[in-house]
């Protein structure tokens, strides 16, 4: 860690040399290992090391961006001439502020498991075998795939206000499909994990759940086109929440006026029931770290507080714009951060306030509604707009959970469906970045074939 800080160091002095007005250096040294498991039989292994230094330098608020593989400093003192090229070349931007002064990084537990550098690719197929195995327990199921995918990297980020500092980060990742059939009915469950801890329990649950819910699901039935309450998984939660909040409160979008929460700052947008957190300091999230890509402190902030929109999220060129400050949420690009993009902004770990209802309770007081477990599609942040496939969904019947849905489809403007919680679950999980309970909306518009 000391080598890496000392190479981006000095690149920052070597660049200032140079002609710019300020700049920061990532030097990252990462190692990722995964497994893939197609149609039931190996697909493909890898293990692939990847140190690097990423430079941005700025002249007048315009910056340019140049990076190369490996820590050779004749090659980085080349990107570092490109980088400050292209901020010569650039147009002026008034905009922009300055890059986050020096501070000090939080104490953030949780970044990094060293059981996992210490595993080989052996190691992360028989996990990927076992996934499957798990997924693929019962006669019904025919097909399965299933993927593993380990990292570990140590970063060194410096910066021309004399930040500089390095974080060691490790991750878990897993996904299961199953699929199974019976007669002419055929459905597939799917289910995931992520973290930064070696959790091998998360295996068994992963594959369970999957190969569970593609059972579950082949008693079929089609829902007639009407409004329904929808109780949403955990699953479905991360997923739609996670793009509708975290790329929502994106400043740049908002500045751009290309967010539907544009102009909405201190207004409700949903019930008194919402309220949503962004948590860099969580314990083994994979969204955690103790300083964002741009050196800013990991600090917990509100985004939404009993429904009201307490704050837009920042890096240092959107902050700039506006006159204020970072919120600290400069991302370098996922739970292992890569040194071959800029910083872009993103939520850390979204949270989401629990509530007091158990799952049984959301469905049994629900007499005639959905289950949505999971889909797959975006909302249009522009408009707000959400319409979606109901890819594994269930019809509720008299508070009793109903066979799966076939083909479909649930509409909601993302106000409305923040504004229609009326019940939140107490347990919760780490999904899509989002740590999520089940909750209910009172009203959907479901797009059914029956």
């Amino acid at each position: 860690m000391a080598e890496l800080e000392n190479l981006a160091e000095t690149t920052v002095r070597q660049v200032m040399k140079l002609g710019a007005s300020a700049c920061d250096v990532l030097v990252a040294d990462s190692r990722f290992t995964s497994a893939e498991i197609e149609k039931g039989s190996m697909k493909q292994s890898s293990q692939i090391r990847d140190p690097g230094v990423g430079v941005r330098a700025f002249k007048n608020g315009c910056s340019g961006f140049s990076f190369c593989t490996g820590h050779d400093r004749k090659v980085v003192r080349k990107i570092a001439e490109l980088a400050v090229s292209q901020a010569n070349a650039g147009t002026p931007d008034d905009d922009f502020k300055g890059l986050p002064e020096k501070m000090r990084p939080a104490k953030v537990t949780g970044l990094f498991d060293r059981m996992i550098p210490q595993l080989e690719a052996d190691d992360v197929v028989e996990m990927a075998i076992s996934l499957s195995d798990y997924a693929g327990d019962d006669k019904r199921i025919t097909s399965v795939n299933a993927g593993v995918t380990i990292g570990d990297g140590v970063f060194a980020l410096a910066n021309s206000n004399g930040f500089v500092s390095s974080q060691r980060m490790t991750s878990f990742e897993l996904s299961a499909e199953a699929v199974a059939r019976a007669g002419s009915e055929m459905f597939s469950g799917v289910d995931a994990g992520a973290t930064r801890k070696l959790t091998t329990k998360l295996i068994e649950k992963a594959g369970m759940n999957a190969r569970d819910h593609a059972i579950m699901g082949l008693k079929g039935t089609k829902l007639k086109t009407g409004d329904y309450p929808v109780v949403m998984d955990p699953l479905a939660v991360g997923f739609v929440f996670g793009m509708a909040i975290g790329g929502g409160v994106n400043a740049e979008s908002v500045q751009r006026k290309r967010s539907y929460l544009t102009g909405q700052l201190g207004k409700k947008i949903g019930s008194e029931k919402l309220t949503v957190h962004d948590d860099p300091t969580l314990d083994w999230a994979t969204g955690s770290y103790s300083f964002d890509g741009e050196g800013v402190r990991a600090v917990k902030k509100t985004i939404i507080e009993q429904g009201e929109l307490d704050t837009y999220l920042y890096d240092c060129l959107a902050a700039g714009k506006d006159s204020r400050s970072s919120t600290g949420n400069a991302s370098r690009g996922g739970s292992i951060w890569s040194f071959r993009r800029v910083p872009s902004i993103s939520a850390s770990n979204l949270v989401l306030r629990r509530g007091d209802a158990s799952m049984d309770e959301l469905i049994s007081e629900t007499r005639n509604g959905v289950y949505l477990r999971l889909t797959y599609d975006y909302p249009n942040l522009a408009t707000g707009e959400f319409s979606g496939l109901m890819m594994e969904s269930y019809k509720i019947e008299r508070g009793e959970l109903g066979p799966s849905v076939r083909q479909a489809t649930m509409g909601v403007h993302l106000v409305d469906l923040f504004s229609r919680i009326d019940m939140v679950g107490r347990e919760v999980r780490d999904v899509f970045g989002v740590r999520a309970p089940a909750l209910r909306i009172s009203k959907a518009r479901i797009g059914g074939s029956g």
